[in-house]
């Protein structure tokens, strides 16, 4: 259940003072004036307290503006649904691309051991340029916590704005399907067999950089980390390569 903002206000100001008033009319605190005055604050502000921890984890405060019911794909049908189908074409022509050499690939590594890193450092990148030299994949491995890596995978069509990310982590994994205009059609994560939608809106990290040309210049960023080589080009199984894996879509 989600409250609105004066119902907010009213609930935090009215169950408050009424505790606080029911403290001050009572005989013991008629009785102990130093300790009334003393503990009526405490009181009140103990009740707020109180009702933010039970607001919170009853979702009282949580911003329902975006819902996995307002999607137009379903969990019964998005395997199938047009705009899934249309995602899943663009990537097959990404991965036929890499399979086939026609698409060039630039890699990136780092030494994310070095004290110049930021908490989360990248470890490795990769930027998968078409036959028209237009970046159609950028793909990073990052150290998140518990020093855990996870890669995430940014697919573009051909007019530059992002289609698809796939977020491969330890024990899960989330695919987010994007439309032409860059709008969030699905979003799901798997565990093991277990499919499992869940909120995504355009203005989330996982969509940054949201265009091509945003995630060549992202790509050519100078790192905190020291970079282990200079920026390479190789082909799709050449040594060294960072493991692109085709997965389902």
């Amino acid at each position: 259940m989600h409250l609105s903002l004066l119902a907010t206000f009213v609930i935090l100001l009215a169950f408050p003072s009424i505790a606080t008033a029911v403290f001050w009319l009572s005989s013991v605190s008629r009785r102990y004036r130093t300790a009334r005055w003393l503990l009526a604050p405490c009181i009140y502000l103990g009740v707020v307290a109180f009702q933010i921890i039970i607001g919170v984890n009853l979702g009282w405060f949580a911003d329902n503006k975006r819902s996995p019911a307002q999607y137009a794909v379903t969990m019964e049908d998005w395997k199938n649904h047009p705009d899934v189908n249309e995602v899943r074409v663009i990537y097959d022509e990404i991965k036929n691309g890499i399979r086939a050499n026609i698409y060039r690939t630039k890699i990136r590594r780092f030494n994310v051991e070095s004290a110049s890193c930021s908490t989360y450092p990248i470890k490795s990148e990769m930027l998968v340029l078409d036959s028209q030299n237009r970046p159609r994949l950028y793909q990073i491995e990052q150290i998140g916590s518990d020093r855990e890596s996870f890669t995430v995978e940014r697919y573009y069509d051909v007019k530059g704005t992002l289609r698809f990310v796939y977020v491969d982590r330890v024990i899960t994994n989330s695919r987010i399907y994007l439309n032409g205009a860059g709008n969030v059609v699905w979003a799901v994560e798997q565990h093991e067999n277990k499919f499992t939608v869940f909120e995504s809106d355009k203005e989330d990290w996982e969509m940054n950089p949201n265009t091509a040309n945003k995630a060549k210049e992202e790509f050519q960023e100078q790192r905190l980390c020291p970079e282990i080589t200079k920026q390479s080009t190789a082909q799709p199984g050449s040594p060294g390569r960072i493991a692109f894996v085709p997965h389902r879509t």
